[in-house]
Protein backbone atom coordinates (compact mmCIF):
# COMPACT_ATOMS: atom_id res chain seq x y z
CA UNK A 1 0.00 0.00 0.00
CA UNK A 2 1.38 3.39 -0.95
CA UNK A 3 0.57 6.48 1.07
CA UNK A 4 0.40 9.86 -0.55
CA UNK A 5 1.49 13.04 1.14
CA UNK A 6 -0.71 16.07 0.98
CA UNK A 7 0.69 19.20 -0.75
CA UNK A 8 0.52 21.04 2.56
CA UNK A 9 2.98 18.58 4.09
CA UNK A 10 5.42 18.53 1.18
CA UNK A 11 5.35 22.30 0.74
CA UNK A 12 6.59 22.71 4.29
CA UNK A 13 9.50 20.37 3.60
CA UNK A 14 10.55 21.84 0.25
CA UNK A 15 13.25 23.98 1.84
CA UNK A 16 14.87 21.05 3.64
CA UNK A 17 17.93 19.69 1.86
CA UNK A 18 17.43 16.28 0.24
CA UNK A 19 13.65 16.27 0.58
CA UNK A 20 11.70 16.38 -2.65
CA UNK A 21 7.95 16.66 -2.92
CA UNK A 22 6.28 13.31 -3.61
CA UNK A 23 5.08 12.66 -7.11
CA UNK A 24 1.38 12.47 -7.69
CA UNK A 25 0.22 8.91 -7.99
CA UNK A 26 -1.13 8.09 -11.43
CA UNK A 27 -3.48 5.40 -12.58
CA UNK A 28 -2.16 3.04 -15.22
CA UNK A 29 -4.42 1.78 -17.97
CA UNK A 30 -4.77 -2.00 -18.24
CA UNK A 31 -2.78 -1.90 -21.48
CA UNK A 32 0.06 -0.10 -19.69
CA UNK A 33 0.06 -2.67 -16.88
CA UNK A 34 0.25 -5.49 -19.40
CA UNK A 35 3.05 -3.69 -21.26
CA UNK A 36 4.98 -3.33 -17.99
CA UNK A 37 4.45 -7.03 -17.29
CA UNK A 38 5.75 -7.96 -20.75
CA UNK A 39 8.79 -5.68 -20.51
CA UNK A 40 9.70 -7.02 -17.07
CA UNK A 41 9.18 -10.64 -18.14
CA UNK A 42 11.09 -10.37 -21.40
CA UNK A 43 14.46 -10.41 -19.70
CA UNK A 44 16.42 -8.35 -22.24
CA UNK A 45 16.25 -5.29 -19.98
CA UNK A 46 16.85 -5.37 -16.21
CA UNK A 47 13.65 -5.19 -14.17
CA UNK A 48 15.04 -2.18 -12.32
CA UNK A 49 15.29 -0.29 -15.62
CA UNK A 50 11.67 -1.10 -16.45
CA UNK A 51 10.56 0.09 -13.02
CA UNK A 52 12.55 3.33 -13.38
CA UNK A 53 11.13 3.91 -16.85
CA UNK A 54 7.56 3.68 -15.56
CA UNK A 55 8.27 5.26 -12.15
CA UNK A 56 7.18 2.19 -10.20
CA UNK A 57 8.32 0.23 -7.18
CA UNK A 58 8.98 -3.50 -7.08
CA UNK A 59 5.80 -3.93 -5.02
CA UNK A 60 3.85 -2.36 -7.90
CA UNK A 61 5.32 -4.92 -10.29
CA UNK A 62 4.47 -7.74 -7.89
CA UNK A 63 0.86 -6.51 -7.80
CA UNK A 64 0.74 -6.28 -11.61
CA UNK A 65 2.13 -9.82 -11.93
CA UNK A 66 -0.55 -11.04 -9.52
CA UNK A 67 -3.27 -9.34 -11.57
CA UNK A 68 -1.97 -10.88 -14.80
CA UNK A 69 -1.88 -14.33 -13.17
CA UNK A 70 -5.40 -13.91 -11.80
CA UNK A 71 -6.71 -12.77 -15.18
CA UNK A 72 -5.06 -15.67 -16.98
CA UNK A 73 -6.47 -18.20 -14.52
CA UNK A 74 -9.96 -16.74 -14.87
CA UNK A 75 -9.73 -16.87 -18.66
CA UNK A 76 -8.51 -20.47 -18.61
CA UNK A 77 -11.23 -21.51 -16.17
CA UNK A 78 -13.90 -20.71 -18.75
CA UNK A 79 -12.87 -23.68 -20.89
CA UNK A 80 -12.01 -23.54 -24.54
CA UNK A 81 -13.90 -20.34 -25.19
CA UNK A 82 -16.79 -21.89 -27.06
CA UNK A 83 -20.17 -20.64 -26.05
CA UNK A 84 -22.68 -23.34 -25.24
CA UNK A 85 -25.31 -23.62 -27.91
CA UNK A 86 -28.78 -22.43 -27.07
CA UNK A 87 -31.19 -25.41 -26.76
CA UNK A 88 -33.73 -23.57 -28.91
CA UNK A 89 -31.12 -23.18 -31.65
CA UNK A 90 -30.37 -26.92 -31.70
CA UNK A 91 -34.11 -27.63 -31.84
CA UNK A 92 -34.45 -25.27 -34.81
CA UNK A 93 -31.51 -26.92 -36.60
CA UNK A 94 -33.14 -30.33 -36.18
CA UNK A 95 -36.42 -28.97 -37.52
CA UNK A 96 -34.63 -27.39 -40.48
CA UNK A 97 -32.94 -30.69 -41.38
CA UNK A 98 -36.30 -32.49 -41.20
CA UNK A 99 -38.00 -29.92 -43.44
CA UNK A 100 -35.13 -30.02 -45.96
CA UNK A 101 -35.39 -33.82 -46.16
CA UNK A 102 -39.15 -33.61 -46.71
CA UNK A 103 -38.60 -31.00 -49.44
CA UNK A 104 -36.11 -33.29 -51.21
CA UNK A 105 -38.63 -36.14 -51.14
CA UNK A 106 -41.37 -33.90 -52.51
CA UNK A 107 -39.07 -32.64 -55.29
CA UNK A 108 -38.30 -36.23 -56.33
CA UNK A 109 -41.99 -37.16 -56.21
CA UNK A 110 -42.87 -34.07 -58.26
CA UNK A 111 -40.24 -34.96 -60.89
CA UNK A 112 -41.59 -38.53 -61.16
CA UNK A 113 -45.19 -37.31 -61.55
CA UNK A 114 -44.18 -34.88 -64.30
CA UNK A 115 -42.50 -37.72 -66.20
CA UNK A 116 -45.74 -39.79 -65.98
CA UNK A 117 -47.84 -36.89 -67.29
CA UNK A 118 -45.55 -36.26 -70.27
Amino acid sequence: MTFEMDDRVTDGLSGVAGVEPMKRRRRLAPEDKYQIFLEASRGDVPVAAVLRKWGLYSSDLARIRGLVRKGALEALAHGNGRVKEDPRMSQLKTEKARVEEALKELAIENTLLRKKVD
